[in-house]
């Protein structure tokens, strides 16, 4: 009997240390208040054994170093965890020697930190509450869709500033939806809007001078030649009206160049086009580019036109007929 009571004695005794060892083993959470009385109490142990023996001082701060390496976490006020490394603090607690003077300090500048931890403006409970607060009716809402127009203007400002952005050789353009870009992009479509009118008012206007001044010449039962156009110039100038007057001088010289075999006249053909036809021929090209500009502003820009500007652009004209 004597020799169970030994035998179950000697397993506690195994199991205890055994456990006890496990525990230092574990690494723990602790609350962040007993973090700091943590601290103070080690720097008070460490300024306590100062005076006490090397081998006393020693053993206790190897404990002391023991339930250090055994912390993992500190838990804050609101339950989120912190990884808490102390590797550092066990190493100056097992140095042999130990160093008391610098454990001192290194456990107060640790203590002065807890100065500037921020103090706990809401807790755990504070959380869960707002989260009762906001699960109410009245905060849960439906993203509005936007309407059919509403999705019409945000494709036309998408459209408009790609279009940009590859005008200034960019890949792309912020676009935040402000006021500022609603109005930017407004002006930026008006303004493209003007010149692709004037651009197809001046071809549609190239078209009606051209099939008025054919109807014109078919009403007089003539075929219209450049002979004809500058008669027919002479005539408007002569009474005063500048403006078709240069359009036949125009016309005229444009025939003129088919008869000679220069270019080819085709009422689809826009101003710029005659000139490239004629590229080649660098000082017929020159002159007939100051024909073609002045032509542009009377005609399609109703540049005003007195007889002094008239009679120059005639001599213009008449330089291109003498070019061969």
């Amino acid at each position: 009997m004597l020799k169970y009571c030994r035998l179950a004695l000697t397993v506690l005794v195994f199991a205890g240390q055994f456990l006890n060892a496990s525990a230092l083993a574990a690494p723990s959470a602790i609350p962040v208040d007993e973090y700091w009385r943590r601290v103070e109490a080690a720097q008070a142990l460490v300024r306590d054994l100062k005076d006490a023996p090397p081998e006393k001082a020693r053993a206790e701060l190897s404990a002391e170093a023991d339930r250090w390496a055994a912390l993992a976490e500190v838990v804050l006020p609101g339950g989120v965890r912190l990884p808490l490394d102390t590797g550092f603090i066990v190493s100056r607690l097992r140095a042999d020697p130990p160093d008391l003077e610098q454990l001192d300090e290194l456990l107060a500048v640790l203590l002065a930190a807890r100065q500037s931890w921020p103090s706990p403006v809401h807790g755990l409970q504070d959380v869960k509450d707002l989260e009762l607060i906001l699960a109410r009716p009245e905060f849960q809402w439906q993203t509005r869709q936007p309407s059919w127009l509403e999705k019409w203007w945000q494709d036309l400002q998408d459209r408009f500033w790609r279009f940009i952005a590859r005008l200034l050789g960019r890949s792309s353009m912020t676009i935040d939806g402000s006021l500022i870009t609603d109005v930017l992009t407004g002006i930026g479509i008006l303004a493209l809007a003007l010149v692709l009118a004037f651009a197809l008012r001046g071809v549609l206007a190239n078209f009606v001078a051209e099939a008025e001044a054919e109807a014109d010449a078919e009403a007089s039962g003539e075929l219209l030649t450049a002979d004809s156009a500058l008669k027919r110039a002479q005539t408007l100038s002569a009474a005063g009206d500048y403006r078709t007057a240069v359009r036949y001088l125009y016309l005229s010289s444009l025939l003129l160049l088919e008869e000679r075999g220069l270019l080819r006249y085709d009422r689809s053909l826009t101003n710029r086009e005659y000139l490239r036809n004629v590229a080649h021929l660098p000082d017929l090209a020159s002159t007939l580019r100051d024909v073609v500009e002045v032509f542009d502003r009377v005609w399609y820009g109703y540049q005003p036109l007195d007889a002094t500007a008239y009679a120059q652009y005639a001599d213009r004209v008449a330089d291109l007929r003498r070019q061969k």
